[in-house]
């Protein structure tokens, strides 16, 4: 899910014969390290984020959530406008530290799997830069080839906190992409991203050749809509994060998927069943093994013979 797939193509893609205009800032990679270290210190973190801009036809966040206690508990929501239902939806990750919980409203079901030992193990490289840091890696490690320009563009403010902004330009010659980093003087988190892209050059469709009418035009073009958007961090660190806080409730009328082959592994939920439906309240009205759904379908099955 997103912290945005925006964000990670810019930082994982790799620039190709553009050596020549390339220029990385010793200042502007020290910043992102230090930025990159910050995270990765903090023993505990609740970070609020709010979502600005035009994704360009994109599905946009509109805010989030993102509270940790290491080795391994999280909470992680975002929420935003869903097309096809006409509100705002969630999706949320879970640790409890024993079971990995991830909730999607939008599609009406949840999953479970045994905790990771630590937030490295996650597997949730989606939640974006602040979290890849957290879990200990560094996406800049690349910079040379993610980017053909980093600078320090100067002092700023966010709010109340001082930042340095850092720009980050892998622009090519059919569209421009440029992120600005904004970290804080203090603790150097990142307080605000902010992207921008404009297609220079849109590409072209060729339809299908009509045989009846071999004179039409065989190309035409396309429009993609620049993107600009930015989100900004609102962050507490090292707090007291309580238990509480990390306690799975089931959301009303949620499903719990599980593949096939975990459903029939006699082993793996020996003592609970596999599926758990709940009612309007929140409490369990139904629970149902991959057995009882044999069963019910060969009843029936009999009633219609």
């Amino acid at each position: 899910m997103i912290r945005l797939l925006l964000i990670a193509s810019l930082l994982t893609g790799t620039l190709q014969g553009q050596e020549d205009r390339r220029v990385i800032e010793p200042e502007a990679r020290r910043l992102l390290t230090e930025m990159v270290r910050a995270f990765r210190s903090l023993k505990s973190l609740d970070m609020q984020t709010t979502y600005t801009g035009d994704m360009g036809g994109f599905s946009k966040p509109l805010r989030a959530r993102l509270v940790l206690r290491r080795p391994n508990r999280l909470l992680y929501e975002v929420w935003q406008n869903t097309p096809g239902i006409g509100r705002t939806t969630v999706k949320r990750y879970l640790c409890d530290g024993r079971s990995l919980y991830i909730y999607d409203e939008a599609q009406g079901y949840y999953t479970r799997e045994k905790a990771p030992r630590d937030l490295s193990r996650m597997g949730l490289a989606g939640l974006g830069l602040e979290f890849a840091a957290l879990s200990g890696t560094n996406p800049f490690e690349r910079l040379e080839t993610q980017v053909h320009t980093a600078r320090l563009l100067g002092l700023d403010t966010v709010g109340d906190e001082a930042v340095d902004v850092v720009l980050l330009d892998s622009s090519t010659p059919d569209r421009t992409s440029e992120a600005r980093l904004f970290i804080s003087r203090s603790d150097r988190l990142l307080r605000r991203f902010a992207y921008e892209s404009v297609v220079l050059k849109q590409p072209v469709k060729e339809p299908p050749q009509d045989p009846l009418n071999p004179d039409d035009p065989p190309e035409q073009e396309l429009h993609i809509p620049p993107v600009r958007f930015h989100y900004d961090n609102a962050i507490t660190a090292n707090l007291r994060v309580p238990d509480s806080l990390f306690v799975w409730k089931t959301p009303p009328g949620a499903l719990l998927y599980e593949p096939l082959t975990q459903m029939l592994d006699p082993n793996r939920y020996r003592h609970r069943p596999s599926y758990e439906i709940v009612g309007k309240d929140g409490k369990p009205v139904k629970a149902l093994t991959y057995r009882d759904l044999v069963e019910m379908a060969k009843k029936q099955s009999k009633k219609r013979r």
